[in-house]
């Protein structure tokens, strides 16, 4: 028996070297081959792992005589446990299991990472993990430590994750269709199992007689890392093609991709998909498509593809959101080219028919205010014209004085006219975007002049999605209680929250008020003691996206104007 320890454990420790060779080259290999690839990461950070566990075996062996250094190397390899946890990581990756969803990372960190950093810990600082002895014609050698509870629990779960890598990659292998995919599979469940077995051949034959210190798991591993190569070189793993790439182009493209097959449930979908439809993943495959599609739109789908094999641009509303979705849609054949199912990409378009439909308003509007414009300045212009002809006539006349004065009101007017029209012109212009309430209200109160008037905001850190104009809204408000609020002395900005999400913002003041019958004119173009166009430009800045305005308040106790923002048009500031 001794001179049979004495040829294999060489033997052993050679192949720690080779395995530690093999895995380096074949982790960068991979890396070099797709760096943008999440499995090629991975796997390079398993092999590195792995080489960096082998060459601390082999160190183990190279000092076993040396207690200080084989303590210290022992220390070194606490961490060995990882390659456990990256090797089930790695797994799921590659079999594209639901919990490497972006969403479920904590259930791995917290299932594979966290208890083997503890368990690497315990290693490190303990040696309730393994115990250290002498052997006499090995030297130093370190036996697991079968009494402790924590080697116990570290065993469990390390059977555990070993039992899941297994069965995990036994049933994408059986799950694949045939080709290239499920010969890939085969390969690396073969290297997996071979792994795994020669790790038991290890602790359960070769420990019993004598071979402590090298792990026969080191072989294992060098087998499965040449499989790995093979299915490199001959079918192409790792390697960025059609082929390959498909699974991440699903999972990661923006648009959502649905499948669905001959009876119209969904096979698989990717996870924009469940996120334009306000569902979790796992809770679209196996759903009729009828429950997120009305069926009229889906016949509608169906008879187009089966007509001309593909669909484009279909409008639907969701109904669980109000968002608007665009559909495409194209026939999918099987093996035997006969028609077995239809794929969807769903667009959420919402935004985009926000901005086209305020786009559209706004010139609507922009073309009423042309003609209001044009009326009111020709009236203007009239009166500008029989005022300047009284002077001509007569510039000694006792209401000469009057005509003159009155003309210069009339210019006047007349810009105000014009300075409105072209400020209204951009209305609509630019998409609506987010903008803090608070800083937009101080921009509009530091333009005026407001010696006698004390304004306070208690105004909460929020951004609105409005027309760039917005800061508008709030200049015409201050300005319109300045003009008409006979002698305001007090201006109160303020928000508030609805029960139903809606976001407040009143402004009031101590003024004369608004009168009851007066309270929705207010808002028409051409009424008003001015230009008559402050009020209803606010509500028309507002109304781009959705945003109502009203007058609230009680005549002869001050005029109180609340905006209403809509739960989609208002939300917290980011970082607060």
């Amino acid at each position: 028996m001794p001179d049979l320890i004495n040829v294999l454990s060489p033997v052993l420790a050679g192949f720690c070297i080779i395995s530690a060779l093999i895995t380096y080259s074949l982790g960068m290999y991979v890396f070099a081959r797709n760096a943008s690839s999440a499995v090629n990461r991975l796997f390079l950070v398993l092999t590195l792992a792995t080489t960096y566990w082998a060459l601390d075996e082999f160190l183990l062996w190279r000092f076993a005589s040396d207690e200080g250094c084989f303590m210290f190397w022992l220390k070194a390899g606490a961490f060995w446990i990882f390659v456990i946890a990256l090797a089930t990581h790695f797994t799921l990756v590659f079999t594209d299991h639901p919990l490497t969803r972006e969403k479920k990372h904590g259930i791995l960190l917290a299932a594979l990472y966290l208890p083997a950093l503890l368990f690497a810990l315990v290693g490190l600082f303990t040696d309730l993990l393994v115990t250290v002895t002498f052997q006499p014609g090995t030297g130093y050698v370190h036996l697991p430590a079968f009494t402790s509870p924590v080697y116990l629990v570290e065993k469990a779960y390390i059977t555990l994750a070993i039992g899941w890598v297994i069965y995990t990659g036994i049933s994408s292998w059986l799950k694949a269709p045939p080709g290239r995919k499920r010969r890939q599979n085969l390969l690396f469940c073969i290297g997996i199992i071979t792994a795994v077995g020669l790790s038991i051949l290890s602790e359960l034959v070769l420990t019993p007689l004598g071979i402590y210190t090298v792990n026969a798991t080191f072989i294992g591993i060098g087998i499965f890392s040449l499989l790995i190569a093979y299915a490199i070189l001959r079918h192409r793993l790792f390697t960025l093609s059609p082929q390959t790439a498909a699974d991440d182009i699903v999972r990661t493209i923006p648009e959502g991709l649905i499948l669905v097959d001959a009876e119209g449930r969904i096979v698989t979908a990717n996870a924009s998909a469940a996120e334009i439809f306000g569902v979790a993943e796992s809770g679209l495959v196996g759903q009729p498509i009828t429950r997120f599609i009305p069926d009229t739109v889906c016949t509608a789908i169906r008879t187009a593809v089966a007509k001309e094999g593909r669909v484009s641009d279909i409008e639907v509303t969701h109904n669980g959101r109000g968002s608007t979705i665009c559909i495409a849609g194209a026939l999918v054949r099987n093996p035997a080219g006969e028609p077995a199912g239809i794929v969807l990409i769903a667009r959420d378009i919402t935004d985009q028919k926000a901005a086209e439909t305020a786009l559209r308003t706004a010139n609507q509007k922009l073309s009423l205010l042309s003609q209001v414009t044009c009326h009111d300045i020709g009236n203007e212009i009239t009166g500008l014209a029989w005022h300047l002809t009284l002077l001509s006539e007569d510039r000694m006349h006792p209401d000469a004085e009057t005509h003159l004065s009155r003309s210069i009101e009339i210019v006047e007017d007349i810009k105000k006219h014009l300075q409105f029209s072209r400020e209204y012109q951009t209305l609509g212009t630019y998409q609506p975007i987010w903008q803090p309430l608070e800083p937009m209200i101080t921009r509009a109160i530091g333009s005026m002049h407001l010696a006698k008037v004390d304004i306070s905001t208690r105004v909460a850190p929020v951004e609105i999605y409005a027309d760039p104009l917005a800061q508008k809204v709030a200049y015409n408000l201050i300005e319109n209680a300045i003009q008409h609020g006979s002698s305001v002395t007090r201006i109160c900005i303020s928000t508030d929250e609805l029960a139903d999400g809606t976001l407040t913002v009143v402004f009031e003041d101590d003024g004369a008020g608004v009168p009851d019958d007066e309270k929705e004119r207010i808002f028409r173009y051409g009424h008003g003691k001015n230009t008559g166009f402050g009020l209803a430009f606010a509500r028309d800045i507002l109304s781009v996206t959705d945003i109502r305005i009203h007058e609230t308040g009680t005549a002869g106790r001050g005029a109180r104007f609340e905006i209403l923002v809509p739960p989609g048009a208002w939300r917290p500031l980011q970082g607060d």
